[in-house]
């Protein structure tokens, strides 16, 4: 894979760095960007967003241009080939570049996302608690709401868009938008690459941000080194993902799943403006942030629940929806299928005495259908 003829210029009131993979554009849109003093444009945004493309066709990266030397040497040296022992690759991958280049910049900008999700608002709340300055928010388009270019991820990106930038007024901070379509270059989930991606969206703004501080979704001792979704090794490969002009670190190691949810609890952004919710075009018609049905949502408003008064939480909430699927949603959590979070929810609500013989009954009547609709399968494809 080649990458060349990288360019920057003003579209909309954004400034917009393009260059094409393989004859193929792909950009960054921003807000805000560094414009160095000898107008060397650095292709580092793109670099990392293509490693999960060079994961998956297994292939080198050749770039025809200016990238940082430090960030250069970390891909190469430790973090590429930490990824294809992880993802149990035989070959060898790497990068290479025609220029190279170390930034001493004196400013030391430090900032964090703002998807108002449980991991962003715990973050930024760390930094309020221990009287750490935040200079800037940033928020994301780079897959996580949906496929590139369609009309319903418009409709998902300006919904949390707007309430981003309300909560960012709340918090009185400016918030940096970045958007960029190489995640259209992916087959795989953007779950095994939003790390990478998101970050990308950091160093597209060339130097602007300095410090950034990325909201993990596990907690240090529920992270690993296995294959699949990055979230797992964030606390591993992400202190290694620096340059000279920017460094990266997770966040919330300390804290798991149901720890950061009380955490945050209590936070009058929480209150107004938590939205975890997968199903974006669904909430947009029950007239709150989230839909309270879908799976996220159920976990974190039962969450909630369990640790407070989950009246509190109405403003955010269709607590009439959550109600409704409340009991199912318990039983599902009995059928053996969890993630890591849904385990320590499952532990809150026995510690709690939540699970009652309906559940368990429902959860029974769930396995009973889910393994006979598994046999009807198999019998038919062995019957064709």
């Amino acid at each position: 894979m080649i990458l060349d003829n990288i360019k920057l210029y003003k579209a909309n009131g954004l400034d917009v760095i393009e260059c094409f993979l393989d004859n193929t554009r792909i950009y960054f849109k921003m807000t805000h960007l560094h414009q160095s003093a000898n107008g060397v444009l650095l292709y580092d945004s793109f670099m990392i967003a293509l490693i999960p493309l060079m994961l998956e066709k297994c292939e080198n990266l050749e770039i025809k241009g200016t990238v940082d030397q430090v960030l250069l040497d970390q891909l190469n040296k430790s973090i590429l080939p930490e990824l294809c022992i992880i993802h149990k690759m035989n070959k060898h991958i790497e990068i290479k570049a025609s220029q190279t280049i170390e930034i001493k910049i004196d400013n030391l900008t430090k900032a964090t996302g703002i998807s108002c999700g449980v991991d962003s608002i715990a973050t930024v709340k760390e930094f309020i608690d221990s009287n750490t300055k935040l200079d800037y928010l940033t928020f994301f388009d780079a897959g996580s709401h949906g496929a590139f270019g369609t009309h319903n991820t418009e409709i998902t990106f300006n919904h949390r868009l707007e309430n981003a930038l309300k909560a960012a007024e709340n918090l009185d901070l400016e918030i940096i938008k970045v958007r960029t379509n190489v995640h259209q270059l992916l087959k795989g989930q953007f779950k095994s690459a939003h790390s990478f991606l998101n970050l990308s969206c950091v160093f597209a703004t060339q130097g602007f941000i300095n410090e950034y501080y990325y909201a993990s979704a596990y907690s240090l001792n529920q992270s690993s080194l296995v294959s699949g979704d990055t979230s797992n090794y964030d606390h591993y490969i992400l202190p290694q993902l620096y340059a000279s002009y920017l460094n990266t670190t997770s966040t919330l190691g300390d804290k798991r799943r149901i720890e950061r949810v009380n955490y945050i609890a209590n936070f009058k952004i929480t209150r107004h403006h938590l939205d975890v919710c997968t199903n974006t075009f669904k909430a947009n018609n029950t007239g709150h942030l989230n839909c309270s049905t879908c799976e996220k949502c159920m976990r974190t408003a039962l969450s909630l629940e369990q640790l407070l008064d989950i009246n509190l939480f109405k403003n955010v909430f269709n607590l009439e929806l959550f109600n409704a699927q409340r009991g199912t949603y318990i039983s599902s959590l009995l059928m053996g299928t969890n993630t890591i979070h849904d385990d320590e929810l499952l532990s809150l609500l026995k510690e709690n005495c939540q699970i009652k013989f309906f559940h368990k009954n429902q959860a029974f009547q769930m396995k009973l259908k889910t393994s006979l609709k598994s046999m009807l399968k198999r019998n038919s494809k062995s019957t064709k």
